[in-house]
């Protein structure tokens, strides 16, 4: 019965939360040709809210305070489920651009999306061509210091709700680019929605955005124990009391 039930509840989800997404593609990609800066920034992140909104996904955010108007990072967060990038765009205050599933790319309408604001492209199955992508990454972020940019380094999507191990990628391009590494940490995403099922929740999550953790006296032969530092404040967070 509680199967019925949550399959009846997500198709009501999916019906009001579709037409809502189609509507923010269509205004994002349309306000990309005459908006710029700010204005388009406010239009990108208000479409991500009424998506998160109309499918029931609260958001309670900690420590906003620590991300510094005028400062750009890498942002790494977990990667629980479907809305993370929504998530991202939602909850960092400033100007930010990230990675995205290649095969994302080719999908009606989100795909043109990507495009016209410019994230990234990441082929998780060719790491020549996903370091490749990093290193231009971390050239554009040299040349628009207004930007942020956000990844998930885990690489794919949890199957359990826990913690997976962090590729390096996120970390070297932050080494790259001479910012520092800012971890923002969801809990409650799982019980939302997650990998396998197109079952949606209701649900609030909280979202911790931990203190920067800064690159400087790392190189790339010593990355392994950034990429542990940051892991260790996801943890720390995900282990810490439920909020």
């Amino acid at each position: 019965m509680r199967n019925v039930i949550d399959r009846a509840r997500s198709v009501l989800i999916w019906t009001l939360t579709l037409p809502v997404f189609l509507l923010a593609c269509a205004a994002v990609a349309l306000g990309s040709f005459v908006l710029r800066g700010r204005a388009l920034e406010g239009l990108i992140k208000a479409g991500s809210r009424a998506v998160l909104f109309a499918a029931g996904v609260r958001i309670r955010v900690e420590g906003r305070e620590r991300v510094v108007p005028g400062r750009s990072c890498v942002m790494v967060m977990n990667h629980v489920n479907f809305f993370d990038p929504l998530v991202v765009q939602a909850v960092f205050p400033g100007p930010i651009r990230g990675a995205e599933e290649e095969s994302h790319f080719r999908w009606p309408v989100y795909g043109a999306v990507l495009r016209r604001i410019g994230q990234f492209p990441i082929d998780r199955k060719d790491p020549a061509r996903a370091v490749e992508s990093l290193k231009r990454a971390a050239v554009w972020l040299r040349e628009k210091p207004e930007y942020s940019f956000g990844i998930l380094p885990e690489g794919t999507r949890t199957l359990d709700g826990r913690l997976g191990p962090f590729k390096r990628g996120a970390f070297v391009l932050a080494l790259d680019a001479g910012l520092d590494i800012l971890p923002v940490v969801q809990k409650g995403a799982f019980a939302i929605a997650r990998k396998g099922s197109l079952n949606i929740r209701p649900g609030r999550l909280t979202v911790t955005i931990a203190p920067p953790v800064p690159v400087a006296g790392y190189t790339k032969e010593t990355v392994g124990e950034l990429v542990e530092r940051v892991r260790r404040v996801f943890l720390d967070i995900l282990e810490g009391p439920s909020a």
